[in-house]
């Protein structure tokens, strides 16, 4: 188990943007790498209720069992569990989870189900005392681009953030985190 702050800043761009930033920061198609977030919550929302996260995140060298809780904006605690290959398999096939305090926890608020997955092709690149992210999501039959940078102070953060939108002329637009963009898009296509 690993616990962690993180605080991110994030902005939705357009696919123009996002090929604008990739040519800036020069990154490549080798850069990039697949991860699928698959997203967890009980029937009565218990997760979503509490604007939680909990995800299974596949990648080709490793699997997390992940929680995010909301601190404060622009800060999440999250708490990540390394699985094994059949451990995410049981999770995937049977929704059987590992015996994990968050498990124990919620086990009287009804079932776990996935709720939606998010396939993303992800680079990423060291950046003023930070890390920036650069991610291609395809979930639901539509597609976004989103920059995201993650750092360890939140007002320099917001500031270096936002320096970097100005300098290259992108808007700053709101993003959701991705399970919410998962969920709105799925509700708008059954509503």
């Amino acid at each position: 188990m690993h616990t962690e702050k993180e605080i991110e800043f994030k902005n939705l761009l357009t696919k123009d943007e996002f090929e604008q930033m990739l040519a800036h920061f020069q990154v490549d198609s080798d850069d990039f790498y697949t991860q699928t977030n698959y997203y967890f919550d009980t029937s009565s929302n218990y997760f979503k209720e509490k604007k939680m996260g909990f995800r299974l995140r596949v990648m080709d060298n490793k699997n997390e069992l992940t929680l995010k809780v909301p601190e404060k904006e622009h800060i999440m605690n999250e708490t990540t569990y390394l699985l094994t290959d059949s451990e995410k398999e049981e999770i995937l096939q049977n929704l059987h989870f590992p015996d994990i305090p968050i498990i124990n926890q919620i086990k009287n608020e009804g079932t776990l189900t996935c709720i939606g997955s998010m396939q993303t092709n992800r680079a990423n690149k060291t950046f003023e005392n930070g890390m920036l992210f650069f991610d291609h999501s395809l979930y639901s039959q539509t597609e976004d681009f989103e920059v995201e940078y993650e750092c360890d102070n939140v007002e320099n953060g917001k500031k270096v953030f936002v320096n970097l939108l100005e300098s290259l002329q992108i808007p700053i637009r709101n993003a959701d985190k991705k399970i919410a963009r998962l969920i709105n898009y799925n509700h708008t296509l059954k509503g």
